[in-house]
């Protein structure tokens, strides 16, 4: 928030010049709001900067936008703006992919230049739903009382109970922290209602620790959320199952550095019809690594290979790592065909990146994960649930 009080400020009362975009220092030519900045932002921007969106202020009206517009221009020619971290010469084309195009760009920045006109409100597209908000929700969880963290790195698990009577697809869910400036990050993990019961009564706190995983036995998992993380919607015609006998484990880790703050975390969840075609979310782990003091582009793989005897089809990946991250990739198969790629990890845009269509991955294939670290510390960094350690993991999202 500090950064655009800043750059607001430092270009004065009136950002823009002129008669504050509205019609001074035009063009006959020059770019206008509802014609040519809308059909970007609509698409890219808004889904975040809108009402009820994760960004802290809005760009979804003329008058919202011209005010940013210096900082518009700014974030998107340094391509801080919009979060979308995948290459898009790696596994594409990917669900949603918000990244602009190099002629996207020089629109907003000579919408700005020329004054940031507001032009014909005729000229709008028509409305569209925001990718990142779920179309519907089905159901609304929360935890049951709130958490105050006791560690600096806490890890707790929570019963969140959907009390079905019938058998749930869950096609879409929207993870939201309570307390976003202690979440580190969020899974949920399915898990049968008398384990969890018996677990939770073992203390007289909230919940149960879970360091490492649910600490119980587990059905799978549902979903995750990290910091830069929105509503996720799966790929048409799939969903993960949730039974009359199975409640949600949510593992919560809170990192408080900062700050010692109480959370309450929710989850929206969005249900199917219930023919859609069962999917899992699969965890890969490459914990055997060992970043050298003061490394510097220290780079490790490993391979885990189909073991479920069948061919199966990738739709999604949510990479993972902490703050020494550098880059991330997933490929398949002997000729390392490109799933995922994030050349610039930024541990606060983490996203999950769903395919358009199915890669195959056959029977004897096998996905790679590949990290790279800059360790700048003094010691060596091993894998680790602290803020501090560092990891090499993701989430595939797959059906047979």
């Amino acid at each position: 928030m500090s950064a655009v009080a800043v750059a607001v400020a430092a270009c004065g009362n009136n950002p823009l010049g002129g008669d504050g975009g509205t019609g001074g220092g035009s063009a006959s030519n020059a770019p206008t709001y509802y014609k040519d900045v809308l059909p970007i932002t609509q698409v890219s921007c808004n889904g975040c900067h809108g009402a009820g969106g994760i960004a802290p202020f809005a760009l979804d009206s003329y008058e919202a936008a011209r005010l940013k517009a210096p900082l518009m221009a700014d974030a998107v020619k340094n391509k801080r703006m919009p979060p979308w971290l995948a290459s898009k010469d790696c596994g594409g084309p990917f669900v949603g992919d918000r990244s602009l195009s190099d002629a996207q760009i020089g629109v907003i920045d000579a919408w700005f230049q020329g004054g940031a006109l507001e032009g014909n409100p005729a000229d709008a597209p028509a409305p569209a739903g925001a990718a990142e908000v779920l179309p519907k929700v089905d159901l609304t969880l929360q935890m049951p009382q709130a958490y105050t963290p006791t560690l600096t790195d806490d890890y707790r698990c929570f019963i969140v109970d959907p009390a079905l009577t019938q058998q749930q697809v869950i096609t879409g869910y929207d993870i939201s922290p309570g307390e976003k400036r202690v979440v580190h990050h969020v899974i949920l993990y399915l898990v049968p209602r008398s384990v969890a019961l018996t677990k939770d009564a073992q203390d007289s706190r909230p919940g149960w620790e879970c360091f490492g995983g649910a600490n119980v036995s587990t059905d799978g998992t549902l979903g995750a959320w990290a910091p830069g993380g929105a509503a996720v919607i799966f790929p048409e015609g799939t969903g993960i199952r949730v039974g009359t006998n199975q409640v949600l484990a949510m593992q919560v880790h809170y990192n408080t550095e900062n700050a010692v703050l109480p959370d309450q975390t929710s989850v929206k969840l969005m249900y199917g019809t219930g023919a859609e075609r069962s999917a899992y979310l699969l965890p890969l782990v490459a914990d055997n690594f060992t970043i050298p003091a003061n490394g510097q582009n220290y780079a490790h793989s490993e391979d885990f290979p189909n073991s479920f005897g069948f061919t199966l089809n990738l739709w999604g990946f949510l990479p993972h790592m902490h703050t020494k991250g550098r880059k991330i990739s997933l490929t398949a198969g002997a000729a390392n065909e490109c799933l995922v790629d994030i050349p610039r990890w930024d541990f606060h845009w983490q996203t999950q990146y769903f395919r358009k269509t199915a890669y195959q991955l056959s029977r004897t294939s096998a996905v790679h994960l590949n990290c790279t670290w800059d360790n700048p510390t003094a010691s060596a960094v091993t894998w680790g649930e602290g803020t501090s350690d560092e990891m090499c993991f993701a989430f595939v999202y797959a059906t047979l």
